[in-house]
């Protein structure tokens, strides 16, 4: 796996699939909750490239300053030895926690993307500053070697985050600037202190649903040669109860969009969730709450860079595309990630008193994540020279949705998320490097009734699957099975 190839070509993929020119809009008037009024002219449409570079290297600077002098990080304690012929520092695969790795990462790199595109900068220019952040990050900012891994995170897993955030925030400054600007901090400096400002968006929102959940999980694990009543772990393990929030929205119609503008039309599913622990442990730098504690953080994306739609006969709506996927599943009992680009076919077929929504989905991972279970939870000795308890992967991955709605709002619905993922070599998982395939599907089937016209209740059960076929190492075969209710409230 060549990490130069990879990032030029999923940079000119991002290029191909992008809008030049930045969209215009008719001036209008700041709300008055700013402290003055001040009237909005051509300036205000113009790319503001100093605002948006500064922005993004501006938030480098406070964050190495904090990282540093507040919390007094070992790691960023840079100086001339580092920066001295910076350019010849090695990049490798880094062993940092999987949280900050593959969701801090992201969200750091889209300060930088949304600083840009509140400057009026298109989503090409933006990920140019994005990998230039990055890099001013990895080699400048950082004691650690280069990584790899985060060069990749934080900057096409920016981009996804980034311009789905920027998105969002246009559209809830339309209702509260607060909300907009807790979804999007770069706003305080475009524009409060570059007095940039962008339209607020309405009406663009398809769906939005927000609720909170109840449930249960069961997890189990076969390693071969290995007896569950003689091993070290407890086999099943359970978590009794637990409860969560989750956002579920859909920005612009999935099944008729037509665009050449990326993230034009996306689909996000957020899950947090937290109950009582199964009693074990695993691998991280909280054991004593891993042991005690079930949390569940989940972030589910699918959107379309390019989109076409299809006239494939009276009463269905069809679109076709180029997508881009960025999953992130962090469990108490598995860790996964993947960012895949790749193509969609969508479809809504309309009845006299009901619809039925399906989508299908493959990409090819330009990197994701898989656990090494019995490292993680400790089932078998742990290698020396073992430095974290999960592996990159490249592969592929498909996704299924298929929904069923009654003109009253009853549906039964069925998602599905597959993952082929190869464990490459240089990946220094441990000094005795095991590669090998990891296939692991998430199979989700629900079932909900409407009490009013906004609010709902549903029943969910979905079962996690994997089988990991190691070169060096026991085989291991997982299934978890969770089971939770629901109420979930219809805001759009």
């Amino acid at each position: 796996m060549n990490f130069r190839k990879i990032l030029i070509t999923s940079f000119l993929f991002l290029m191909l699939t992008s809008f030049l020119p930045a969209q215009s809009f008719k001036p209008e008037f700041l709300s008055s909750e700013t402290h003055s009024e001040v009237q909005l002219s051509d300036w205000d449409t113009k790319k503001h490239y100093i605002a948006g570079i500064t922005g993004a290297l501006g938030f480098n600077l406070c964050l190495a300053t904090y990282n540093r002098y507040v919390i007094g990080s070992g790691w960023a304690k840079t100086g001339w030895e580092q920066w001295d012929h910076f350019w010849e520092r090695e990049l490798t695969w880094d062993r940092d926690w999987y949280w900050t790795n593959f969701f801090l990462h992201p969200y750091q790199g889209s300060m930088y993307y949304m600083s840009c595109r509140g400057a009026n900068m298109n989503p090409a220019e933006s990920m140019v500053v994005t990998v230039l952040g990055s890099a001013f990050w990895e080699y400048l900012c950082e004691c650690n070697a280069p990584s790899k891994n985060d060069m990749i995170y934080t900057t096409i897993g920016s981009f996804c985050v980034g311009e789905m955030f920027f998105r969002l925030s246009q559209e809830a400054g339309e209702t509260s600037r607060l909300l907009a600007t807790a979804i999007n901090p770069t706003r305080l400096w475009t524009e409060q202190v570059w007095r940039i400002r962008q339209p607020n968006t309405t009406g663009r929102l398809y769906n939005f649903d927000m609720g909170v959940a109840l449930g249960n999980t069961v997890a189990g694990t076969k390693i071969d040669g290995i007896s569950p009543s003689s091993a070290t772990y407890k086999s099943p393990e359970v978590y009794p109860v637990y409860a969560g929030l989750f956002l579920d929205i859909d920005y612009r119609d999935p099944y008729t969009h037509d665009s050449n503008s990326p993230y034009d039309q996306f689909s996000l599913n957020v899950q947090g969730e937290i109950g009582k622990g199964s009693g074990e442990k695993g691998l991280c730098a909280y054991e004593s709450y891993d042991e005690k504690l079930f949390y569940n953080i989940r972030i589910f994306s699918d959107a379309m860079l390019l989109a076409r739609t299809l006239n494939l006969g009276e009463n269905k709506d069809t679109s076709v595309g180029i997508t881009m996927i960025y999953d992130f599943d962090w469990h108490s009992y598995y860790m996964l990630s993947s960012l895949a680009p790749g193509f969609a076919f969508k479809q809504r077929i309309n009845f006299q008193d009901s619809k039925l929504l399906w989508q299908a989905q493959a990409g090819a991972i330009i990197l994701g994540t898989e656990d090494y279970f019995y490292y993680h939870r400790k089932v078998t000795e742990i290698p020396k020279g073992t430095i974290r308890s999960y592996s990159m992967t490249t592969g592929a991955e498909a996704l299924f949705k298929c929904r069923w709605e009654k003109s009253r709002g009853t549906a039964v619905g069925v998602n599905f998320r597959g993952y082929a993922m190869y464990d490459f070599y240089d990946q220094i998982q441990t000094e005795n490097e095991s590669t090998g395939w990891e296939y692991v599907g998430i199979l989700t089937a629900n079932f909900e009734i409407p009490v009013s016209k906004n609010v709902s209740l549903g029943a969910v059960e979905e079962v996690y699957g994997k089988a990991a076929l190691y070169k060096k190492v026991p085989d291991v075969y997982q299934i978890v099975n969770t089971a939770k209710v629901y109420a979930k409230l219809k805001l759009k």
